[in-house]
């Protein structure tokens, strides 16, 4: 079941966005994970305003394939954390449960639903 609308989607990436930039001072991240983190929250961020939902700007990537991107990078994510960041225990456990987080939000959309048309 389908439970994330896009605009509540639209909700979670600036929430997503805003841990990400914060994540270093909150979670104490190594230099290499902080990067990463500020890296993935500047691409984040123009993913979503590039995407045409509620909370796109410029509306230029359907909201399927910003989905199957976050998918991708979901995956990456975990295979990261338990690949480049084994031994550092803090960004380890961050870039796992941040990877498992993108992954539920990415099941729990509802890709197929569309815009409403206001006239």
């Amino acid at each position: 079941m389908k439970m994330i609308s896009p605009k509540f989607h639209a909700v979670l990436d600036y929430i997503l966005i805003m841990l990400l930039l914060a994540s270093t001072d909150i979670f104490g991240l190594s230099k290499t994970a902080s990067i990463l983190a500020y890296a993935l929250g500047i691409i984040h961020f123009l993913l979503t305003v590039c995407t045409d939902f509620s909370g796109g700007i410029f509306k230029i990537i359907s909201l399927k394939l910003h989905g199957i991107i976050e998918f991708f990078v979901s995956i990456l994510l975990v295979v990261l954390a338990f690949t480049l960041f084994k031994g550092n225990l803090t960004d380890e456990i961050f870039y796992a449960c941040l990877g498992l987080l993108i992954l539920i939000i990415f099941t729990l959309t509802d890709y197929k639903r569309s815009l409403p048309v206001i006239l």
